[in-house]
């Protein structure tokens, strides 16, 4: 008989035939003369997930579509603040748009109109989130207040005085990776492999963005590197206090495939005020979020 033989097993002697039948016709018997057991009880249905996507009602002048699509979702976001939730919001014309961004006690609302130097924006927020999971969603219903900072300009962008709906992060993951930062910037050494990461691969791209924490001298310090293709690899580290811009022109300074990002102990140099002389080094694998 070879490794594979689909002809079926081998039947039995026929000589052994009636006695299978006494047995078999015994075992029956003796399990049905005895009283029935408890019907054992089955296990619990999983709770169905929601599909990620968000939906909300608005007061004031501006006019947004208020049904956020999965893909306009972002969870588990890493910031100084504690983890967030995203959602990507405009007007129905696309003339403004922004973001809704959820801590686990405010709602952060920016609309943005125009480009360069005809940006405007305006910035709002204001307690009120409840039921918060950065993996897996929040409610809202928030009175917000323009803080908008001063000097920045506001054009002609209206107003968003309340918002209020839910938001759910459906099956997304984060992803994962040990992802190393090492080097000096104008304000300190930064050090040590990224926390809390937050690894964006779109489909169909070339590139692949990755967030995360880390810590310039005992600072904590947002991250946020990229780039590739048509654009420089860049490194983004911020402190609640200064930004730190690192660029590098070379080429294929990560490799994206098969669900991971490779660093290749890529250098980037800073190019903010005071960088000169200031590197950092890139290193690791990260396995791509969802």
């Amino acid at each position: 008989m070879g490794l594979f033989d689909i002809r079926g097993p081998a039947e039995p002697p026929r000589r052994w035939r009636p006695s299978i039948v006494i047995a078999l016709a015994s075992a029956l018997t003796a399990c049905g003369s005895g009283a029935a057991g408890p019907a054992a009880t089955p296990p619990p249905s999983p709770t169905p997930v929601p599909p990620a996507g968000g939906q909300f009602t608005e007061s004031g002048t501006v006019r947004l579509v208020t049904t956020v699509s999965g893909a306009g979702v972002t969870c588990s976001f890493p910031s100084l603040n504690g983890p967030e939730i995203t959602m990507s919001v405009a007007t129905a014309d696309k003339l403004m748009g922004g973001y809704i961004t959820l801590t686990s006690n405010k709602a952060y609302v920016r609309i943005g109109a125009g480009s360069g130097s005809t940006y405007t924006q305006r910035n709002f927020s204001g307690p009120g989130v409840t039921n918060f999971d950065a993996t897996k969603g929040a409610q809202f219903n928030t009175q917000l207040v323009d803080d908008t900072p001063a000097g920045q300009s506001k054009g002609t962008v209206g107003t968003v005085t309340a918002i209020s709906g839910s938001v759910s992060c459906g099956n997304k993951t984060p992803g994962s990776g040990t992802i190393t930062i090492n080097g000096d910037s104008s304000g300190g050494a930064v050090s040590g492999a990224l926390a809390s990461m937050l690894v964006s691969c779109p489909t169909g791209a070339t590139f692949a963005l990755i967030s995360g924490l880390t810590h310039i001298g005992a600072t904590l310090a947002s991250v946020e590197i990229g780039g590739g293709g048509s654009e420089a690899y860049f490194a983004s580290i911020s402190t609640a206090s200064a930004s730190f811009f690192f660029t590098s022109t070379a080429a294929a300074l990560y490799t994206l495939g098969n669900g991971h990002v490779i660093w290749n102990n890529a250098v980037l140099t800073q190019t903010s005020a005071g960088g000169a002389g200031h590197k950092i080094t890139i290193s690791g694998d990260a396995t791509c979020g969802t």
